[in-house]
């Protein structure tokens, strides 16, 4: 993280990050939402009332991809999952 903090490349077109405001990295967190941001990536950050478990992950996982993949693999999935 240092070594990506001194030379902040976009790694993406966009870009998830969540987290739960009881763990203990909160604050690192947080400092690399502006950090990722200003490399031009679109950030989309979310904070949970809970902690660094299941639950948190659980109820994130959907909107992580949604936000992080591309358009065209969206729109594939979308078609793919239609019901007849």
């Amino acid at each position: 993280m240092n070594e990506y903090r001194e030379k902040p490349t976009a790694l993406s077109e966009r870009v998830f990050v969540s987290c739960g405001v009881y763990e203990s990295l909160i604050y690192e967190n947080r400092s690399l939402v502006p950090l990722l941001d200003d490399t031009g990536m679109q950030v989309r950050f979310v904070e949970a009332r809970d902690g660094h478990n299941w639950e948190n992950w659980r109820d994130r996982l959907r909107e992580g991809p949604l936000v992080a993949l591309p358009r065209p693999a969206l729109d594939g999935l979308r078609v793919r999952n239609r019901r007849p």
